[in-house]
C-alpha cells in the first residue's frame, strides 16, 4: 500500500511539472505577440509622420486631394480630372478669381464630357460646376439630349471606347460683361440677379481609343460668374453652334 502512494505521488508532480511547462510556452506566446503589436503600432506611427513630427493618417491626405473647401471631384474621376482639380484646388487656396473661373470651366469639361467612368445617363457629370439654380434644368436637359444615347453606346461600344478627355487647353480668358440672372420670385413676380462673369474658351481632345469621338464637341465658350464665394458655369456653348450663329448673323444679330 505504501509503495502504491509513493507511485501516485511521483505521478502528481509529473503531471503538475508538465503543466507547469505548458503555461510557461503559452505566457512566452503571449509576450511576444504583445511585443509584435507594439512594434507594427510604432511601424505604422512612423510612417504617417509628417516633416513636423505630427502624425497625419493616410486616409487624411488621400480625402485632401479629393476635395477643397468649395468643390469635390466627381465619381471615378480619371487622371486627367484629378490633375485639374488640383489647379482648381490651387487657385481656390490662392483666392485668385480668374484662375478660379478658368479652372472651374476646365473641370466642367473633363467630367461632363467623359463617359469612360458614367454608369448610365442618370450620372450626369459636372454638375457641381453648374450655378446652382441652374442644376437641375440643366441636368434634365442633359439626360434627355446629350447624354441620352449613352446607356446604348455603353451596350453596343463598351465603356472603354467612349468620350473621355485626354486634354483640355484654354484659348482665352476674359472679363465679360456682367451676367444677369432673371429669378422667379414665389410671388409671381422676377428679380433680376447682377453677377461678375469671366469668359473662357477652351479647346479639349478625346483619348486615342475612343471610337465615337468625331461626333462630340471639341471646343466651347463658358461663362462663369461669381456666386458668392464660389465659381460657377451660367451658360455654355460648343464652338461649332458659335460659328455657325456668327455666320448667320455677321452683324452680331443687330
Amino acid at each position: 500500500m505504501t509503495k502504491t502512494k509513493k507511485n501516485t505521488t511521483k505521478q502528481k508532480r509529473h503531471r503538475s511539472s508538465a503543466v507547469n511547462s505548458i503555461l510557461v510556452i503559452l505566457m512566452c506566446f503571449v509576450v511576444l505577440a504583445a511585443v509584435g503589436a507594439v512594434v507594427m503600432n510604432v511601424i505604422n506611427i512612423a510612417r504617417t509622420e509628417t516633416a513636423t513630427g505630427n502624425v497625419e493618417p493616410t486616409s487624411n491626405t488621400t480625402v485632401k486631394s479629393m476635395r477643397n473647401d468649395l468643390y469635390e471631384i466627381g465619381n471615378n474621376p480619371t487622371d486627367v480630372e484629378k490633375e485639374e482639380f488640383q489647379k482648381l484646388s490651387d487657385a481656390v487656396k490662392a483666392e485668385d478669381d480668374q484662375a478660379m473661373a478658368e479652372a472651374v470651366a476646365r473641370n466642367f469639361v473633363c467630367d461632363y464630357f467623359t463617359w469612360t467612368n458614367k454608369d448610365g445617363n442618370y450620372e450626369i457629370g459636372g454638375l457641381q460646376y453648374i450655378y446652382a439654380e441652374k442644376i437641375a434644368g440643366f441636368e434634365l436637359w442633359s439626360r434627355y439630349n446629350f447624354y441620352s444615347d449613352l446607356d446604348l453606346y455603353i451596350t453596343q461600344v463598351g465603356r472603354n471606347k467612349l468620350i473621355e478627355v485626354s486634354s483640355v487647353t484654354t484659348d482665352s480668358i476674359s472679363k465679360a460683361p456682367d451676367f444677369i440672372y432673371e429669378r422667379w420670385l414665389d410671388t409671381g413676380v422676377t428679380e433680376n440677379v447682377i453677377f461678375e462673369s469671366y469668359e473662357v474658351n477652351l479647346s479639349w481632345t478625346y483619348a486615342s481609343n475612343s471610337t465615337i469621338a468625331k461626333d462630340f464637341p471639341t471646343a466651347g465658350r463658358f461663362f462663369v460668374i461669381k456666386s458668392g464665394n464660389r465659381f460657377e458655369i451660367a451658360e455654355f456653348y460648343d464652338m461649332e453652334s458659335i460659328l455657325e450663329w456668327e455666320a448667320e448673323n455677321p452683324s452680331g444679330g443687330n
